[in-house]
């Protein structure tokens, strides 16, 4: 959570997990922590549906996502203006990562935008249940020169990579996600993972719909595609950005 300014994590999980409210149409409305101020659902394939907020405690430019799926909230990152990955969070299996600062390389939205590529070398520190570890990540963004509408917003396509060195060799991940210059948000697309053992699997994690304050589906919990019994098994997020 960077250098101890942003929102209290305990608060911020309290909020993240709370009993949701109920909208006028019985609906269930996804709940911010108090201070904070949602401005962006984001309705995705493989079941998701993603919630954007800010919160005024927080340093300037970063924001918060929160990630759901049919039985709630699974996922939660901490990211900032460049879009670098400063936390996360898996809210069933109890692991945590953490940027190590400062880094090689680090991701730059900026620089993408401004130059259409941007490199990254940077590493992970997760904590979870069997201690605590060092993920060393090389990658990049790119900017195709393409551009797809979605729900009204333009949105600029990249292609990427990343990988990571594990025990029995690397593992990477590549594809082509999104980019909304406004927001300064980058959305996951269609992803392939290859496994050290060179097995590899595929999601798609595109957008679908977007509402803003205001619009119909803002702060909805309720995930509407690629749901149901099909889904169960799928992987459900890429390991960076998206």
């Amino acid at each position: 959570m960077g250098n101890g300014h942003a929102t209290s994590l305990a608060a911020l999980l309290v909020a993240v997990l709370a009993t949701p409210a109920v909208a006028q149409d019985g609906g269930r409305l996804f709940q911010v922590p108090e201070g904070c101020e949602a401005f962006l659902t984001v309705q995705s394939r493989s079941c998701m549906v993603s919630h954007h907020w800010r919160c005024d405690a927080d340093p300037e430019g970063t924001q918060w996502r929160a990630t759901l799926d049919q039985d709630g909230a699974f996922y939660l990152s901490f990211t900032d203006s460049e879009f670098r990955w400063l936390r996360s969070w898996d809210l069933r299996g109890g692991s945590n990562d953490t940027l190590i600062e400062p880094e090689e390389d680090p991701a730059s939205l900026s620089e993408l935008l401004a130059t259409g590529s941007d490199s990254m070398v940077f590493s992970i520190r997760e904590e979870n249940t069997l201690g605590t570890f060092q993920r060393d990540y090389t990658g990049f963004d790119r900017l195709t020169g393409e551009t797809l509408d979605v729900d009204g917003r333009e949105l600029l396509v990249t292609e990427f990579a990343y990988q990571y060195d594990t025990a029995e060799g690397p593992r990477r991940t590549e594809g082509n996600q999104f980019v909304h210059e406004g927001w300064g948000l980058f959305f996951g697309g269609i992803e392939t993972t290859t496994r050290p053992d060179g097995e590899t699997f595929e999601g798609n994690y595109s957008p679908m719909e977007f509402a803003e304050p205001g619009e119909r589906g803002f702060l909805s919990m309720e995930p509407i595609y690629d749901c149901g019994d099909m889904m169960s098994g799928l992987p459900h997020l890429p390991e960076y950005r998206g």
